[in-house]
């Protein structure tokens, strides 16, 4: 737990969007592979096993907010939010474009670019093959390329 559990509670936070939420995701996520290293030894447990059951259970989370959408809460509020006051910083745009991805796509992204997880580790906490990851990475940059071109543009003058 000391050495995975910030970078968990990191993927869990970027993909849920809710700290409370991931708190939980993670904690579960802790709980179920001490339960598991109790059958089967800790010779088995890896960090792509925690990551490939904090993606389960994030699956799980973001299935129930769908099903009853007056429990969540919603990041992107509060990024429009500061948009309208003028305090969106780069980062949080980039934020916002990184979260409009589809959730195949913004896993790969978050894991490979803001995790630093190389190839092989993302494929295998998100239970892929390094082609599959690296085609879920083309594809999210090619989609995140419009959504960032303003800001870029913005850059330029």
């Amino acid at each position: 737990m000391e050495a995975h559990g910030t970078k968990a509670l990191r993927f869990a936070l970027l993909t849920l969007r809710d700290r409370a939420e991931s708190e939980d995701v993670v904690q579960e996520a802790f709980l179920r592979l001490w339960r598991h290293s109790l059958r089967r030894g800790l010779e088995t447990l890896s960090p792509a096993l925690l990551f490939h059951t904090i993606t389960n259970l994030c699956r799980d989370h973001m299935r129930h907010r769908k099903r009853h959408p007056e429990d969540s809460s919603d990041l992107m509020e509060l990024v429009h939010a500061a948009a309208e006051t003028g305090d969106l910083s780069e980062e949080l745009a980039v934020m916002e474009a990184v979260m409009q991805l589809e959730m195949a796509e913004r896993q790969c992204i978050l894991m490979f670019y803001y995790m630093d997880h190389s190839l092989k580790e993302t494929a295998a906490a998100l239970g892929l093959n390094e082609q599959a990851v690296k085609t879920r990475l083309f594809r999210a940059r090619q989609h995140l390329r419009p959504l960032l071109a303003p800001i870029w543009k913005e850059e330029m003058l």
